[in-house]
């Protein structure tokens, strides 16, 4: 009785191994197929997100659909963290009248944008994955548009282009993996 039950375990955490190496797989795999495709996404950038997202993913993802919603999930996550950073930076009394428009507008950019996600989970959740394209694709614009106002001004710097570039590239994967599972 007492080997069956250690067989037992030892074939759970064979199981196990396996089944945490197949998250990895997927990544790995579909990042380096969607980095082939579009050269908008960096493939170390995909594979490091959503290998720390899935870590943190109970169950992590093992298929493409997985990782689309994984992908979307932490773009979402991204866009409610900007939120709050540009309504901490409003809150900054050392910029002056015309960067505080700017993040005015970023920050009705990135609200805007979270409802396009949920948006976007919907359809694709029903499988209307032209609809949850037109939706990423509004979420993509936010960061664009955003930076794009603090350089209408000659010598402002945007005090979010690192946070922008992040929120881009998650939206890229996301848009990369859609695209993807249209074709398989």
């Amino acid at each position: 009785m007492k080997v069956a039950s250690y067989l037992v375990i030892v074939i759970f955490f064979v199981i196990l191994f396996q089944c945490s190496n197949c998250s990895n797989l997927i990544i790995t795999q579909s990042c380096r197929e969607a980095s082939k495709n579009d050269p908008n996404l960096r493939y170390d950038f995909c594979v490091a997100t959503l290998e720390d997202g899935s870590s943190k993913c109970h169950p992590p993802p093992t298929n493409l659909e997985g990782l689309v919603g994984l992908s979307i999930q932490l773009t979402k996550s991204n866009g409610t963290n900007m939120v709050s950073v540009i309504r901490e930076l409003l809150k900054n009394k050392t910029f002056d009248e015309y960067a505080k428009a700017c993040l005015r507008d970023c920050f009705n950019l990135y609200s805007d944008s979270l409802l396009s996600l949920d948006d976007a989970v919907v359809a694709f959740k029903s499988k209307d994955l032209d609809t949850a394209n037109i939706k990423l694709s509004a979420a993509l614009d936010c960061p664009v548009t955003c930076e794009d106002q603090f350089k209408d001004k000659k010598g402002e710097a945007s005090p979010l282009a690192k946070e922008n570039s992040l929120y881009f590239q998650l939206n890229v994967i996301s848009l990369a993996f859609i695209q993807m599972f249209r074709l398989h």
